[in-house]
């Protein structure tokens, strides 16, 4: 390299990265949004396992950010939890015809829970069980791929006004656990470097302390940065502290209502607590829009933002229309008797459209 490519690369150390070079936070969530909504429409096993192939393949497109690797032990754990979780609900309740196995059958009281463990194993339960961990397992990637790739700060910047309290406190709790593990693993490079035991039950507190140590001061870092850029603030006169508290309680009031519409059916109090809720997070809005904010470099969308938010609706779209015309089994069932689902090429479409955010980091080696 020449002196002066020396100097011109020495220079862009530290200076912001293009804002073409970087996808929109807006795109990232409006794919998330489309993810997570298009598992949620369907339960056939065959457009589920093509949604994890799709997640897998954008997370994989970056996941070799410090970031990406970060969170790369969440994914793994979601993953875990997801394989578990088929025989732990196989075990808890078995019915259908397809017997597979007998075990031995314990029952508890109803003031415990009323359930019972073993009994008939059936193929039915089996593939229940299966779908749901497949489900699982697909938002687990879906999330470790935004998390992964969004800068989060960036995202906080296009949350109303409102809810900036919530949104501030979720980032820093959302950033504190992938930084923690980044700062495991140099403490325990440190160590291997010093000669001393990085693995095992006696090397547990030399890399606890240290990374607790370490997590807790770049918190503290974090949080005083925010707040000298204005990350949060504002006054109750503007409608600051007043529309936070209603705009978190509204959000409250009509998840719960929306819980209870979808577990215990539709109902008085569920309507209510959803049109309540409804209300005030439109008040909160409201008195958050008087509340003037400055903004150093907007965020603009650029096409491949615009194509990724576009594929994402379509994804949706797509499956709903499939869900609602009960074409190609998007709403499978393996009761009363396990019978091989079917397959729409419509439903392949709407999943790979997800595929959205790799082919835009593969084209323009765009990242967050």
């Amino acid at each position: 390299m020449t002196i002066a490519g020396e100097v011109r690369s020495a220079s862009q150390i530290g200076a912001p990265p293009e804002a073409g070079h970087r996808l929109h936070p807006g795109a990232w969530l409006a794919w998330l949004s489309g993810g997570c909504a298009a598992v949620f429409l369907t339960s056939n096993p065959l457009y589920l396992s093509l949604a994890f192939l799709v997640g897998t393949g954008v997370y994989l497109s970056v996941r070799e950010s410090p970031k990406g690797r970060a969170f790369g032990a969440f994914v793994l754990i979601g993953l875990v939890f997801a394989v578990i979780s088929i025989p732990f609900n196989v075990l808890t309740g078995s019915s259908g015809p397809s017997v597979i196995a007998t075990m031995p059958e314990l029952s508890f009281p109803s003031w415990f829970g009323g359930f019972t463990l073993g009994g008939d194993i059936t193929g039915e339960s089996l593939m229940t069980a299966t779908n749901r961990a497949l489900g699982i397992a697909t938002l687990v990637v879906f999330a470790g791929a935004f998390n992964a790739s969004i800068d989060h700060f960036r995202l906080m910047r296009l949350a109303p006004r409102a809810l900036s309290q919530l949104m501030l406190t979720l980032t820093v709790a959302i950033v504190v656990l992938p930084q923690a593990v980044a700062h495991a693993r140099s403490v325990a490079e440190a160590q291997r470097l010093r000669g001393k035991p990085a693995r095992g039950l006696r090397a547990l507190p030399g890399l606890l302390l240290p990374t607790l140590h370490g997590a807790l001061e770049r918190s503290v870092q974090r949080a005083e940065s925010m707040d000298a850029r204005g990350f949060g603030g504002g006054d109750g006169a503007g409608g600051g502290a007043f529309a936070g508290v209603v705009g978190v309680l509204g959000l409250g009031v009509a998840t719960w209502g929306a819980f209870a519409h979808y577990w215990y059916g539709a109902g008085l109090l569920p309507t209510l607590a959803i049109a309540g809720g409804v209300v005030l997070v439109g008040i909160a809005l409201l008195r958050g829009a008087g509340v003037e904010t400055t903004r150093l470099r907007a965020d603009r969308w650029a096409p491949l933002d615009a194509f990724i938010a576009i594929a994402a609706v379509l994804a949706v779209v797509l499956m709903l229309a499939l869900r609602m015309n009960g074409a190609g089994d998007a709403g499978y069932l393996a009761y009363p008797e396990v019978v091989a689902p079917a397959f729409h090429p419509v439903g392949a479409i709407a999943m790979l459209l997800l595929l959205a955010p790799a082919l835009a980091s593969g084209a323009r080696g765009t990242r967050s």
